[in-house]
């Protein structure tokens, strides 16, 4: 057993980091409670894959070149994968009555002095 991994916490909920693969990923889950939104931000490079296990939560991706909105609403009944592009605005809200559990794939490991993630609202 390698130890146990730190749950990042704050009002929406909690984040736990648990895979982390250098040229490869990582993998991450996050817990958020009704009405909790994760994101507003954007990669130059990063790609991201979302996939709700649990609950109901609405995607919001924008197109930072041509304002172009995309929305796809996601649910634990139906797991579905939907991708964060680079130089897309996006967002998960949880619009279920329950906790929204998600799983996301990153190509890329976070690195906090190159982070390649910029705050903007979707």
């Amino acid at each position: 057993m390698e130890g146990f991994l730190e749950k990042k916490e704050d009002g929406r909920g909690y984040l736990v980091e648990f895979i982390k693969i250098p040229g490869i990923g990582q993998c991450y889950y996050s817990v958020s409670k009704p009405g909790a939104v994760r994101g507003n931000h954007y990669h130059t490079r990063k790609i991201e894959h979302f996939c709700v296990i649990e609950g109901e939560g609405l995607v919001r991706l924008r197109n930072r070149t041509n304002g172009e909105i995309k929305e796809y609403q996601v649910s634990g009944e139906k797991p579905q994968v939907v991708a964060m592009a680079v130089n897309w605005t996006h967002n998960i809200k949880n619009i279920g009555v329950g906790e929204m559990k998600l799983l996301i794939w990153a190509n890329e490991v976070f690195d906090p002095a190159n982070p390649d993630t910029f705050a903007e609202e979707v």
